[in-house]
């Protein structure tokens, strides 16, 4: 670890008060913080996460990581100043660890020989300066830090890099250093259904095509829809031959339908092992002798019918 001159400290610490009393308001106005402040939100189905944090610069120096051009402390806060902060006001996991609701302060382990990020700290106790990190405690989580290389960085950023619906890839990205995170995020609805919710709705309906579609091609059967209820309980709706808007048919549109009232449920598209879009509307079920005859969706803001189905034979 590169050591501090104690000289140099003392000439701080004795030269910067009187400095900053010199300063007239209208030019300390006009200065640029060395380390200004800097907030990043993002919310994630329900669950907002903000980090707060000081933006240090790289100033010419390179590489920042790997030797002592920055002088590195044995534990060390992704920012500057204050310590950077976590919050979110749901429980997560990061890297597959559950973090419970709350605000943390963040901090990282350096490696004694290489200066290089390897552990990741989350802190309870969230005011705390720079120069005074908090010592190993049972409070704290702890993970391992992922590393990787990117574009050069002049300035310390925190962003979200992926956002599904299921959470998103978190970054810290300085100089060339990339340090990545996994967030994973509460459901805000139930990605399940019950066999007494999910066994009445299976079957094959076919599809009324909404008002102004094209006509369907010549030899091409009608639209349908199946409903399925798999074992995990997920329910699924398959739409195939539905025409678009431009006249081209979009076959084999997978959906998960998400259970929000009884009878009703949101459709939504799923891709990439996740849900990624709860679409703005419903698909409300029509009931005979207790099994559904039919189904209407229905546009969650203006009410309008977008499609209808009936049960086929």
């Amino acid at each position: 670890m590169a050591q501090r001159n104690p000289c140099s400290v003392f000439l701080k610490a004795l030269l910067l008060p009187a400095l900053l009393t010199g300063l007239s308001a209208e030019s300390s106005d006009a200065q640029i913080r060395g380390s200004e402040p800097g907030m990043m939100q993002q919310t994630i189905d329900g669950t907002v996460f903000t980090v707060e944090y000081y933006r240090p610069r790289a100033r010419g120096r390179a590489p920042l990581f790997g030797h002592d051009a920055v002088v590195w402390e044995p534990t060390w806060t992704p920012g500057a100043n204050w310590a950077t902060t976590f919050e979110f006001q749901k429980d997560i996991t990061l890297d597959g660890h559950d973090i419970p609701a709350g605000k943390y302060g963040v901090w990282m382990d350096m490696s004694e020989a290489g200066f290089l990020p390897e552990t990741l700290i989350l802190e309870p106790e969230v005011l705390l300066f720079h120069t005074t990190p908090p010592e190993r405690n049972d409070a704290q989580i702890r993970m391992p830090i992922t590393r990787s290389e990117g574009p050069f960085r002049e300035v310390l950023t925190w962003e979200f890099e992926g956002i599904a619906s299921t959470g998103g890839v978190l970054a810290l990205r300085w100089g060339t250093m990339r340090m990545a995170f996994e967030v994973g995020v509460q459901p805000g609805m139930r990605m399940t259904v019950t066999e007494e919710e999910g066994r009445p709705a299976s079957g094959v309906y076919h599809l009324s095509p909404p008002p102004g579609a094209p006509p369907m091609p010549a030899g091409m059967s009608a639209p349908s829809f199946t409903i399925t209820m798999h074992e995990d309980g997920t329910l699924w709706g398959d739409m195939e031959g539905i025409p678009g808007p431009d006249g081209e048919f979009m076959n084999s549109v997978a959906l998960r339908l998400l259970p929000f009232a009884d009878g009703i449920f949101k459709p939504a598209e799923y891709y990439n092992d996740a849900v990624q879009e709860v679409w703005e509307a419903f698909l409300e079920l029509n009931f005979q002798s207790g099994v559904a005859s039919g189904f209407v969706i229905r546009d969650e803001v203006t009410d309008e019918i977008i499609m209808s189905a009936e049960r086929g034979g």
